[in-house]
């Protein structure tokens, strides 16, 4: 039954878009219209860190193998799993403090009990209802009374391609305190929708870079709830808890940004993304993994 309403909510949604597209396309092209030529602001900053401990969260469904194909709509295929999950962060910068949280969806059907023993600090079992979402719920519920701290969301669908990226992650973010999220990937569009385009990029929700403050400023937007907590219906949770991520960063005064495959950052805020005029895209449009070499890959940072 909840299914059902959730499913008659997400194309309730998708109507009301569809009937009002004209008026919001013609409001968004009045937003950005003077604005594609100024340079980002920065609106707000970060709170700072106080805590030397990088706290990450990698969530995994408990019927999956540890090592495991995935395939994107584009037809690619790549190699992901908890295996390479775990072994990214055994090996990560000596002088960076991880400790992992390994939230597990239906855990009567997990079998890899031996590698986790090794290299998991807390595990926590998880409802599978907001699949991905319900384990970073309950994680923020774990660390939100923590010193303030950089946190990785992450899932078991990583790209398995290893890469040394932590640091200069931290770094990035060090020096950009104005930016709220850095993630790893983005798609330019909400596919879940009759109209296909939501205006502005999202940070696709299997690799993010914050912190517990951040968190606790998205989740009081948010109505004192993690997004896309609880959800059951797919398409409604990529609406209301990857693409809200972003949105809600946004809303609260941060910008957000990506690493790409050549190594740059691109930070945007709510109109970076247009340059000269509406809709010409300085990234590549759509989603990016379909396009991109390494599907779902962490990018390093290729520093000058």
């Amino acid at each position: 039954m909840r299914l059902l309403v959730e499913q008659l909510n997400f194309f309730f949604i998708v109507i009301l878009e569809f009937l009002f597209f004209p008026f919001a396309y013609f409001w968004e092209w009045v937003k950005n219209k003077n604005s594609s030529n100024k340079p980002l602001e920065v609106k707000k900053v970060r709170k700072s860190v106080v805590s030397n401990e990088v706290y990450v969260n990698i969530h995994e469904w408990g019927g999956y193998s540890n090592t495991r194909i995935k395939k994107i709509k584009s037809g690619n295929q790549f190699t992901c799993g908890l295996k390479g999950q775990l072994e990214r962060f055994s090996t990560t910068n000596v002088n960076i403090k991880t400790k992992i949280y390994l939230t597990i969806s239906d855990i009567a059907f997990f079998k890899n009990n031996e590698q986790i023993e090794k290299d998991v600090d807390v595990i926590v079992p998880v409802s599978n209802n907001g699949m991905d979402f319900s384990g970073y719920s309950e994680f923020y519920n774990l660390i939100n009374n923590k010193p303030n701290a950089y946190v990785i969301l992450s899932n078991t669908s990583v790209n398995i391609i290893q890469t040394e990226f932590l640091a200069d992650y931290i770094a990035y973010m060090e020096m950009n305190p104005d930016v709220g999220i850095l993630g790893v990937s983005y798609c330019s569009k909400i596919w879940q929708s009759l109209i296909r385009n939501n205006f502005n990029p999202h940070l696709q929700s299997f690799f993010l870079l914050t912190t517990i403050n951040v968190l606790e400023e998205i989740v009081a937007e948010n109505g004192g709830k993690f997004p896309g907590k609880g959800i059951l219906y797919k398409r409604l949770l990529i609406k209301k808890g990857e693409i809200a991520m972003s949105k809600l960063t946004q809303k609260i005064g941060y910008n957000l940004a990506v690493t790409l495959e050549n190594g740059t950052v691109f930070k945007f805020g709510k109109n970076s993304f247009f340059d000269n005029g509406y809709n010409r895209w300085k990234l590549k449009y759509s989603d990016v993994r379909l396009t991109c070499v390494n599907p779902n890959i962490i990018n390093e940072i290729q520093n000058d």
